[in-house]
C-alpha cells in the first residue's frame, strides 16, 4: 500500500513540473560572433491564423519575452534599419489524445497489480482512460539582415491549461522565451 501512495505522490510531483521541450537549429558556417543588435523582421506579420495567439495581448508579451531575454544577453535593438539580424516569431496550438491504460487484479489474496496467482484464480480488469490536452509551440526564428535567410531557430512545446490569469500565461511565456533562447547564440566550436 505505501508503494502505491508513494507512485501516487510521486505522479503528482511531475504532473506539476513543466513538460516544456526545447529544440535548437543553426547554420554552422554563419559567425555569430559578429551579432550585436537586432531588429524584429516585420512587425506588423500575424503569428498564427489561431485567434489565442494571433491577439494584441499575445503578441505583446511574447515579443516583451524575446525583448528582454536578447537584452539580457547583451543584445541591443536596432530599429534604425542597420541591426546584425531579424527577429520572428510564431505559434500554433494543436490538440492530443493521452491513452492510460491500468491493469488490475483481484484475487482471494487481496489485491496486486503486477501478480497474479495463476493456481488460485482471481479476476482482471483492464480499464482504459482517454484524455485529450493541448500542446502550445512557440518558434522563435533569427535571420540574417540582408537576405532574410535563416541562420537560427528555436522551438519550445508544451501542454497548455485554461489560465485565464494574465500573469501566470505572461510567467509562462516568459520562461518558455528564456529557455528557448538559452542557447542562442551557439556557442563557438573549437
Amino acid at each position: 500500500m505505501k508503494n502505491i501512495i508513494f507512485a501516487v505522490a510521486l505522479i503528482l510531483l511531475c504532473s506539476a513540473c513543466s513538460t516544456l521541450n526545447v529544440n535548437t537549429d543553426f547554420n554552422p558556417e554563419y559567425d555569430f560572433t559578429r551579432l550585436k543588435t537586432y531588429t524584429w523582421l516585420d512587425k506588423d506579420s500575424v503569428p498564427s491564423s489561431d485567434t489565442r495567439i494571433n491577439n494584441d495581448l499575445m503578441i505583446a508579451r511574447v515579443r516583451n519575452a524575446v525583448e528582454k531575454s536578447l537584452e539580457a544577453s547583451g543584445f541591443v535593438k536596432d530599429d534604425g534599419g542597420s541591426a546584425d539580424f531579424r527577429v520572428s516569431w510564431h505559434g500554433a496550438i494543436q490538440k492530443k489524445l493521452q491513452v492510460d491504460t491500468i491493469d488490475h487484479f483481484y484475487s482471494s489474496y487481496g489485491y496486486g497489480a503486477l501478480y497474479r496467482d495463476p493456481f488460485m484464480g482471481g479476476a482482471s480488469t483492464r480499464t482504459s482512460t482517454a484524455r485529450e490536452y493541448e500542446v502550445g509551440t512557440l518558434i522563435v526564428d533569427i535571420l540574417d539582415p540582408v537576405h532574410h535567410k535563416l541562420i537560427w531557430r528555436g522551438s519550445g512545446s508544451d501542454r497548455i491549461g485554461n489560465d485565464t490569469d494574465p500573469e501566470k500565461s505572461t510567467q509562462k511565456i516568459n520562461a518558455a522565451v528564456s529557455a528557448i533562447l538559452k542557447d542562442f547564440p551557439p556557442a563557438e566550436k573549437y
